[in-house]
């Protein structure tokens, strides 16, 4: 990474845009998950909302962002695109997005696939992009005759927005974008994206704060506020006490309470926690980390102080090594 102060700078801004994306989609896959689940009507038509899908195809495993099974028999694969507009960035997408539309079965309540009779791709994508994502995906390349991408039916594709208290969510109009497959299914999702819907935050809070994640790879500044405003906080209390942390154990506890997470991710989100002065190892998986530096404060706040404090140009004071009496991350505690 860069050591000038301008490239401190972009590295912060770095850390605090992959922190941002990743919550932001955690926040679309939450509230589209209390739409499947919660929602009057829509709820009754749904037999299973994944939020961690794995779909194995010809010895190939996909994981898609979510997928609905419908009791009719049908599915939405849904997957968020954070998509840069060079040619690059959408052939790997429309590639993604091809292999979903050619999914036949899906996975139901127990995780096992079950066969569907019909598959809607959605892919979602910011409102900034929307526009340009129908022309470069659709436009120019399902609608070319002489490109790969050739799905049986178009993506159907759905430009999200993120406001002060609510998401909104609208299927971009025109006969070129996809539609969702109605079934027999009242009510029916498509009808209100075409119309435009509006989801509240306070709808899916509980939603995101049960489940925390999303399938793609978790980012180390993600995961390090996570740890610090969740993980730590419930296991430990919400006190400024230096405590020693292990990987694997807190490993462990990710994959019990949320089903995602390995020790190599935790040890990155540990590292970078350590270059912001806030936690030091101790060696063979063991870490003191500080508690005092950083006390209760929101997701944000504590995203921004880390990443500011790891990307300073003098490195803030480190955490001593050698605490008198830390409290010790037992595996009982999982």
């Amino acid at each position: 990474m860069p050591t000038s102060a301008s490239g401190n700078v972009a590295e912060e801004k770095h850390l605090l845009d992959e922190f941002t994306t990743y919550d932001q989609h955690v926040d679309v896959v939450s509230a589209l998950e209390w739409l499947f689940t919660w929602g009057a009507g829509i709820r009754d038509t749904v037999a299973h909302f994944e939020r961690f899908p794995r779909i194995k195809v010809g010895g190939k495993t996909y994981t898609p962002d979510f997928t609905v099974l419908f009791t009719d028999g049908t599915a939405i694969v849904g997957e968020i695109a954070k998509m840069a507009l060079h040619d690059n960035s959408v052939e790997k997408l429309c590639s993604q997005i091809g292999y979903y539309a050619e999914f036949t079965h899906i996975p139901n309540a127990g995780r096992r696939l079950v066969p569907v009779q019909h598959v809607d791709v959605m892919l979602l994508v910011d409102v900034d992009i929307g526009l340009a994502a129908v022309r470069r995906i659709i436009r120019e390349r399902l609608a070319n005759p002489d490109h790969p991408y050739s799905p049986p039916e178009p993506p159907c594709i759905v430009q999200f927005v993120r406001r002060e208290a609510h998401y909104s969510f609208q299927r971009l109009q025109g006969p070129d974008n996809g539609v969702l497959h109605p079934g027999n299914r009242v009510p029916h999702i498509g009808g209100y994206l075409d119309e435009g819907l509006r989801i509240q935050a306070a709808r899916f809070v509980a939603t995101k704060s049960r489940r925390g994640f999303i399938n793609d790879p978790i980012k180390p500044l993600y995961l390090a506020t996570h740890l610090w405003t969740r993980t730590w906080r419930n296991a430990f209390g919400g006190g400024t006490t230096d405590i020693t942390v292990e990987e694997q154990a807190t490993t462990t506890r990710l994959q019990r309470e949320y089903g995602v997470g390995g020790v190599t991710v935790v040890r990155e989100a540990l590292a970078l926690l350590e270059r912001a002065g806030l936690a030091a190892s101790q060696g063979s998986g063991t870490w003191l980390v500080s508690r005092k530096a950083l006390g209760r404060t929101g997701d944000n706040e504590v995203a921004k102080t880390i990443a500011r404090r790891a990307t300073a140009k003098r490195p803030p004071t480190a955490v001593a090594r050698s605490p008198r009496r830390p409290t010790v991350e037992m595996d009982t505690l999982f």
